[in-house]
């Protein structure tokens, strides 16, 4: 792949939303294969996860379901990505906010902010690299 998928992945990993945004689109817009969906999955993500942090849950709403309806066909791995946890957290982040109806993100109990893994389908269960 390419390096701007590493790095998008890193910021989205240590919680630096708007700038995985950035570099995932950045490379998005270049990307010219079918599965160019799937970035855009993670771009929606990010900004999310982005809009969450600024406690806007509309937005956050929005933007997790995107994300989900665009990753559910490369689930529950593409690349040598573990798309499965990302999609069943977000999943979990938007069910949250749609039956807690709270307004303010603050006074939402939600679960801890996911992360990209890496790693590869064996025998079992998944063997991750990250």
């Amino acid at each position: 792949m390419d390096e701007r998928l590493d790095l998008g992945i890193r910021e989205f990993n240590e919680g630096r939303y708007f700038e995985a945004h950035d570099i995932l689109e950045d490379f998005w817009q270049g990307y010219r294969e079918p599965d160019r969906v799937l970035l855009q999955a993670l771009i929606h993500a990010a900004v999310g996860f982005y809009h969450l942090e600024n406690g806007n849950l509309k937005g956050c709403r929005s933007q997790l379901s995107k994300a989900c309806t665009k990753m559910r066909a490369y689930l529950p791995e593409h690349w040598d990505l573990l798309l499965e946890p990302l999609h069943s957290s977000m999943k979990e982040h938007v069910d949250l906010i749609e039956e807690q109806g709270h307004t303010r993100a603050d006074s939402l109990d939600l679960p801890v902010r996911p992360q990209i893994q890496r790693g590869h389908r064996v025998a079992g269960g998944f063997l991750s690299i990250s």
